[in-house]
């Protein structure tokens, strides 16, 4: 029996001893079999043509406004055009009663009420005739074609000198206006090719020019005002348009030959430094970071430029945010 015990003790200890061996040999290999891989995802560098384009916010506007004064004080006797109102150089918009006129009638016709024998009756008649034939009016007339946008008067009201009456704006003239960032300034030129999409157009871009650019800048935006000349596309589009609509507009400044294109989620930006990278991985599927120049950028893709890269070249598009050199990655689908 205590043979057997011994026996028993020996086999136990041989047993614990290959047990603790082979948990310290999964640790002695551990350290390198266990080393953590980050999944990420990739593309390749591809080599192609990308138009440099300039953005910025806008609206729809007229070279050609006319607002309409009324030369003289008095009253507003008819009221002709409404807001929508299509009108024509000459068109009679509304007409002015002279506060004189007005004056000398409503003075005769008080006279005519106040009367009591006929004698007052008559001469107050004659008064009110008088007054009445001597009446002075203005017209205020359209000296352009368009549409009345605006009406500040009703039929019935007095109104001042220089009181303005309405505004016609001639639609022939629309055009699109944008704030363009100072800092593209340099890139832009007047006969450049524009996309412009309006907020109230959903997916349907007009085309356009550049055909002006202001002189001044907006000292508190640090934007210059570029004028955009619409071309000629679909009419029924261009008759629903209006002024003061918001829209993007997408400015061709040049064309890259042949530039190094990647998506733009590859792209990394530093904003302390202002400076850009992306992350390419060795053959052994460790991390490499490369500083990189942008040359042009789209919505998707952007234009880089650094002398180790190559067409075909691997990136990463996703998992590489602070993604240190030399972690060794799992590229996955």
């Amino acid at each position: 029996m205590k043979n057997l015990l011994v026996t028993w003790t020996v086999a136990i200890a041989v047993i614990a001893g290959g047990c603790g061996k082979k948990a310290g040999s999964d640790e002695e290999g551990g350290g390198e079999s266990a080393k953590a891989t980050v999944a990420v995802k990739s593309t390749s560098v591809r080599r192609g043509d990308m138009e440099i384009t300039v953005h910025a916010t806008g609206k729809v506007d007229a070279l050609r406004k006319q607002k309409l004064f009324s030369p003289v004080a008095g009253r507003v006797t008819s009221l002709i055009a409404l807001e929508g109102a299509s009108v024509q150089p000459g068109d009679v918009l509304a007409t002015v009663q002279t506060k004189e006129s007005q004056a000398a009638i409503v003075g005769a016709e008080s006279l005519l009420r106040s009367a009591k024998t006929d004698d007052q009756k008559a001469e107050a008649q004659r008064a009110l005739e008088i007054a009445k034939s001597s009446e002075n009016s203005v017209a205020i007339r359209s000296s352009v074609s368009g549409i009345v946008s605006t009406r500040s008067i009703s039929e019935g009201e007095l109104v001042a000198e220089n009181a303005e009456l309405f505004t016609v704006i001639d639609l022939s003239t629309l055009m699109f206006v944008a704030d363009v960032p100072a800092r593209d300034l340099p890139s832009l030129a007047p006969g450049q090719r524009c996309s412009i999409l309006l907020q109230a157009f959903s997916g349907k871009s007009l085309l356009a020019e550049v055909e002006a650019i202001n002189p001044q800048s907006d000292v508190m935006n640090q934007t210059v005002k570029v004028r955009m000349k619409l071309l000629q596309g679909d009419p029924a589009k261009r008759r629903l348009l209006k002024t003061d609509m918001i829209g993007d507009v997408t400015i061709t400044t040049g064309v890259l030959k042949g530039a190094l294109i990647v998506p733009k989620s590859a792209l990394l930006r530093n904003d302390e430094s202002n400076s850009y990278t992306i992350v390419t991985f060795t053959p052994d599927s460790l991390s490499v970071s490369l500083p990189v120049e942008v040359r042009g950028m789209t919505d998707s893709t952007v234009a880089i430029g650094n002398h180790s890269l190559k067409e075909g070249m691997n990136v990463i598009t996703e998992g590489h945010y602070a993604l240190a050199d030399s972690t060794r990655i799992s590229v996955v689908q």
